[in-house]
């Protein structure tokens, strides 16, 4: 993903740049709250000393790190494949949708320049 945002800044397309940037970003949340919520699990599993079979997971999850560490690392992988095969037929239905435009009913200058205040007193 660092890879493809390196690239998209490079190539001055700004739109590139933001959609990497909030695939990037959406993707590291997604992770930081998953090993935050592990690891604040673990914490109040070694500290209460709980039990059942819910700790009992979390007891194995703790141990599971490096699985867990690969996961997260297919995860950025998969996130950047898919982020690439989807972000050039966005960019194209995006540019026909802009060149058709809206139809609107009333122009937005004349809207403006319209008076709000009455001044016929």
């Amino acid at each position: 993903m660092s890879a493809l945002y390196q690239t998209s800044t490079f190539s001055q397309d700004i739109i590139a740049v933001l959609y990497y940037s909030i695939v990037l970003t959406v993707i590291t949340v997604m992770v930081a709250i998953i090993i935050g919520t592990i690891q604040l699990l673990s914490l109040i599993l070694n500290v209460a000393e709980p039990i059942g079979r819910f700790w009992n997971g979390v007891e194995k999850v703790g141990e599971w790190y490096d699985v867990i560490g690969g996961c997260i690392v297919g995860l950025f992988v998969v996130g950047a494949v898919v982020s690439v095969l989807v972000y050039r037929p966005w960019r194209e239905w995006e540019k026909r949708r802009r060149e058709t435009g809206p139809v609107r009913e009333e122009n937005t200058m004349d809207v403006l320049r319209e008076d709000p205040i009455d001044r016929s007193c």
